[in-house]
């Protein structure tokens, strides 16, 4: 749970670069030189999602995951990202985006809300 809410809590300018800087519960670099933020040892790509529509959710009083809806692989039905972008931080709001959904060894043994996930670009849809 506490990864989940490190992944939400940072924040990035609007546009298709992100900062390197980006904090969450970690044990080493990532193994997968793709991934910017800071994630637990041997963390890879595990998929790349482009281009995709969804709508941001609110959890709690200061948590933003996606809803990542049809994919087995996010078993938890919601993409938390490390970075997530401040300006997109709004219960309801739909926004397209792209990235990195992250895994590492035994994600599966974790009680996690949120897929990790990393945002590579995003455009809020109005």
């Amino acid at each position: 749970m506490i990864l989940a809410l490190l992944l939400s809590s940072s924040a990035c300018e609007k546009g298709s670069t992100l900062p390197k800087d980006q904090n969450s519960e970690s044990n080493g670099n990532p193994s997968d030189t793709r991934l910017t933020c800071i994630w637990r040892s041997n963390s890879t790509v595990d998929s790349t999602f482009t281009d995709y529509i969804s709508e941001v959710k609110q959890v709690g009083d200061s948590m933003f995951v996606i809803r990542a809806k049809g994919f087995k692989k996010v078993f938890t039905g919601y993409l938390g990202a490390c970075n997530f972008p401040k300006e997109a931080k709004k219960n309801g709001l739909s926004l397209k985006v792209s990235g990195y959904l992250v895994t590492y060894p035994n994600i599966l043994l974790e009680d996690i809300i949120a897929n990790p996930f990393e945002i590579t670009s995003y455009k809020i849809i109005e």
